[in-house]
């Protein structure tokens, strides 16, 4: 097999096995949307407008393309060819340049990259923008490596031609071509003086096309579509994994250096040993036998260890590729975009089931409480998972910065100014996500704001995968302005308060008040009120409302009201009225054999959690006792 059809079957079976474990292990969809942990997720609109508008900036074009390409992780399988094209073109550049500088057996370096960037997909953050940008970097170095005349004007004409229009359509990303190209004039064309042209064009062109034809800052015309741009390190979250980043940017420029001092010194010392060396003789015809003997004798095991190098290549590289992925794995991470991708697509089994891995953080908890209120197990099983009382609603200070968990739980109760507040906070932190969009445009139909509903619909209408939705909403303004047929704008009017303020900082209670002064038959602002109360250990204002379960359909009193009204009578010594209802003779035995086995192990306080744990661990009887829940197995 010749050389260059062993590196496209290497490249070959590298990137089927980049593109199935992009598409099957990593869920692309999740990077799409975001989670509330993506705040530079591109927004990306159809039609001329948004694309005059884009292409227009400094970088624009690769924004725009990068935006486009984007929207496929909507799907994993199509995002996963983006993504694995993305990868196999910037090997392929590398590749390339390698070759060009002579560096051919350092051929698996061309692989790094796709490594690179398959750990910053494990951890499902967002570089592509940055990264294409590199990509536009590394072709049209190879271009210039390619098709550079070879006299030395013109190659500086044909280098300052590209250098203008990489400049307008990758922005800054062009200093990485600029340097990559005079080092390679200076270490292997051995052309001094252009090399430094180019350095010193690093310096030159971002000011007088940034600053003075696009009218950009001085730090953005250094800096705009790099890692190091301010628009990327001055956010939290989208520096997770910038190092590797950082490390795609300099792989090339690290290596063309090293390389070139080597070759340098490596022919230095070649000539001195040459001159030092005495040239003996030999037999001309012994010596030619001996040689071709040799040569005829080596060629075949030379072949063998050729194509023992290939395999052994592509699986080191496999190997390497394996561990990194293998190391670089966040499980939680993955959980928490799981968890929120099926909550705001309303898969509340899907929410449930994956909350089941992870150990459960604040986030999770509110949003496996919306879960398990939407499939009526709220008041039976909320205390067989972890739950804390800043998870309900997220409304302590500490998430006060968490406007895209909480939108949808205000959505669901009916208080539409909290919504809305929520969604034109997570509206300035994630930009215009379609998922911001909708819901914006349900509230403002919902509180009869028609015109700022057609807005959003209009925003809407211009993506790619929530235009038919919109569009469904428009016609049926036209034709129903008043949305009377629509059973889910009717819900949520009928749910809205009279006084419903609309604030990042509010009282819980007072929420669920004007909830349930408005509508008694909210059960999700009365489950949610009694939780509260259950979670701050309040049992005096639990009771006070227990006479509210006649507005329900509740068969008998739910498994968790129970267990509090016992906790309360046992604490108070008081009755409770229940107004007709009964407290089974169930929880009564749980309750009784709960408080004789606290009594057994009084003097042994880690015995009497351990088994109170065991068996109790989901009882709100355990939770009110000790503080936390979901222990038992």
């Amino acid at each position: 097999m010749s050389r260059n059809r062993g590196k496209l079957l290497r490249s070959f079976i590298f990137f089927v096995l980049f593109y199935l474990y992009l598409w099957f292990e990593i869920d692309l969809r999740l990077i799409y949307h975001g989670s509330g942990e993506l705040t530079n997720f591109p927004v990306f609109y159809l039609g001329w407008t948004f694309f005059h508008e884009t292409i227009w900036y400094l970088g624009g074009l690769i924004e725009y393309i990068s935006a486009f390409l984007s929207q496929f992780l909507y799907y994993s399988w199509a995002g996963a060819i983006v993504l694995t094209v993305h990868a196999w073109l910037i090997y392929t550049c590398t590749s390339y340049f390698l070759k060009a500088i002579k560096a051919d057996r350092f051929h698996f370096v061309s692989f790094i990259p796709a490594i690179l960037l398959l750990i910053t997909y494990n951890k499902y953050t967002y570089h592509f923008t940055t990264t294409t940008a590199l990509l536009a970097a590394l072709a049209f170095l190879c271009l210039y490596v390619k098709a550079a005349p070879k006299s030395k004007l013109l190659s500086v004409l044909f280098f300052l031609l590209l250098s203008v229009l990489l400049y307008i359509i990758a922005g800054a990303a062009y200093l990485l071509f600029a340097v990559v190209c005079g080092i390679y004039e200076v270490f292997f064309k051995r052309r001094f003086e252009t090399g430094l042209l180019y350095f010193l064009s690093a310096a030159v062109i971002p000011y007088l096309i940034g600053v003075m034809v696009f009218s950009v800052s001085i730090i953005d015309a250094y800096s705009e579509l790099l890692p190091i741009s301010w628009k990327i390190i001055s956010f939290p979250g989208r520096r997770i994994m910038i190092e590797l980043v950082y490390a795609l940017y300099l792989l090339l420029p690290v290596i063309a250096i090293a390389l070139g001092l080597w070759w340098y010194f490596a022919a230095k010392l070649t000539l001195l040993l040459h001159r030092a060396t005495v040239s003996e003789p030999q037999d001309d015809e012994k010596g030619e036998q001996q040689t071709g003997d040799e040569s005829s004798a080596s060629g075949p095991e030379i072949a063998s260890r050729h194509r023992w190098t290939i395999d052994f290549e592509l699986l080191a590289v496999l190997v390497i590729a394996t561990a990194a992925v293998f190391f670089s794995r966040d499980y939680q991470r993955k959980t928490m975009f799981e968890i929120d991708y099926y909550a705001c697509r309303r898969n509340w089994q899907k929410v449930l089931s994956v909350s089941r891995r992870r150990p459960l953080n604040h986030l999770i908890v509110h949003m496996v409480n919306r879960a398990l209120y939407h499939t009526g197990r709220l008041p039976y099983d909320m205390f067989s998972y972890s739950q804390h009382p800043k998870g309900l609603l997220l409304s302590s200070k500490e998430h006060m910065l968490e406007h895209w968990r909480r939108f949808d739980t205000y959505y669901d109760l009916g208080t539409m100014n909290h919504c809305e507040c929520a969604l034109v906070e997570s509206l300035e932190l994630y930009g215009e996500r379609p998922e911001i969009l909708k819901r914006l445009a349900m509230v403002k139909m919902a509180k009869g704001e028609l015109n700022a509903a057609r807005v959003y619909l209009g925003a809407l209408s211009k993506t790619l995968f929530y235009s038919g939705w919109a569009k469904s909403y428009l016609q049926q303004l036209e034709s129903d302005p008043n949305l009377s047929a629509d059973e889910e704008i009717q819900r949520l009017r009928s749910l809205m308060p009279e006084k419903d303020e609309g604030s990042i900082d509010f009282p819980v209670e007072k929420i669920f008040s004007e909830l349930l002064e408005k509508n008694r038959q909210n059960q999700m602002a009365f489950e949610y009120l009694m939780a509260w109360y259950m979670l701050n250990r309040q049992l005096d204002e639990f009771v006070q409302n227990i006479t509210r379960l006649d507005d329900f359909d509740y068969p008998k009193i739910p498994r968790y009201y129970e267990e509090a009204i016992l906790t309360y009578m046992f604490k108070t010594k008081k009755a409770v009225n229940l107004h007709g209802h009964n407290i089974s003779g169930q929880s009564v035995r749980r309750f009784r054999n709960f408080i004789q086995t606290a009594n057994r192990h009084r003097t042994d306080k880690e015995a009497a959690f351990s088994e109170l744990a065991k068996n109790y661990g989901d009882s709100y009887f355990f939770y009110y006792a000790y503080g936390v829940s979901g222990l038992k197995k």
